[in-house]
């Protein structure tokens, strides 16, 4: 047996480390492993990534669309008016009346309504409406023995002129004599005695009131309904509709009644 030498220098004589040396050590070597980029992933996986984050994003899509869509699609109800004309209950819808939601100007014991030629539906209104649009203007009042179809037709009857042509629509027109009320107008009126129909409108080129650059709506007619006088102002050139403009003015005052 070899007998062990403090100076045999086949013997280590290193030290044994301490233990806080050993410990940055270890700290030493994690942080170089760490530092190290991470392996690719295979070709698979990533791929599974890729059609992953890709089926997200496509919903993600969707579902905006979907919200989108059906925001536009739910129209805004319109605000609703509680009116009294006589004895007649109503309720109009403002966009009818072509008034904004902040007007607080309120006619009592009328109604008016800025309807869209043909559809009958909420007019254009403003600097923004388009021009080739028509529109009717109709005002509902209590009713006035002045504006009973008999009575207005005893009135115009006295100005008239003996002239009488004949006009589409199933229509005559008479026009007034000079000096009277109603010079610079003509009568249409439907056969045979006027009772259905009969609307003044300014001859073309008169220089009234009702013909002047800003106002689309020229010609006008009154009848009486559901114990309303009804006031309708309405271009010349739908003057051969008359039947459908009286039909469904009438139709959506009765929608308009409670």
């Amino acid at each position: 047996m070899t007998a062990y030498h403090p100076q045999d220098p086949a013997v280590d004589q290193t030290p044994p480390a301490y233990p806080a040396q050993a410990a940055a050590a270890l700290a030493e070597a994690v942080r170089t492993r760490l530092k190290r980029p991470p392996p690719p992933l295979p070709r698979a996986d990533g791929a599974l990534l890729k059609a992953a984050a890709a089926i997200m994003l496509l919903g993600a899509l969707a579902t905006g669309l979907a919200l989108y869509l059906g925001h536009r699609e739910v129209p805004l109800e319109p605000v609703i008016q509680p009116a009294r004309i006589g004895t007649v209950s109503l309720v109009v819808p403002q966009n009818l009346t072509g008034t904004e939601p902040d007007d607080t100007s309120r006619l009592v014991g009328m109604v008016r309504l800025r309807l869209d030629w043909p559809s009958l539906g909420p007019a254009q209104t403003g600097p923004t409406a388009l021009q080739s649009r028509q529109r009717l203007l109709v005002t509902l009042s209590p009713p006035d023995k002045v504006n009973d179809p008999q009575t207005q037709l005893s009135v115009y009857a006295r100005f008239l002129t003996p002239t009488v042509w004949s006009n589409p629509g199933g229509l005559v027109v008479r026009g007034f004599r000079k000096g009277s009320p109603y010079e610079g107008d003509e009568l249409y009126v439907s056969v045979p005695d006027g009772r259905g129909f009969a609307a003044r409108c300014p001859l073309d080129g008169a220089k009234s009131d009702s013909a002047r650059p800003d106002l689309d709506e020229p010609c006008r007619v009154t009848f009486r309904h559901r114990g309303m006088d009804v006031n309708i102002r309405f271009p010349r050139a739908i003057i051969a509709d008359w039947e459908l403009m009286l039909g469904g003015v009438r139709r959506t005052i009765d929608g308009l009644i409670r």
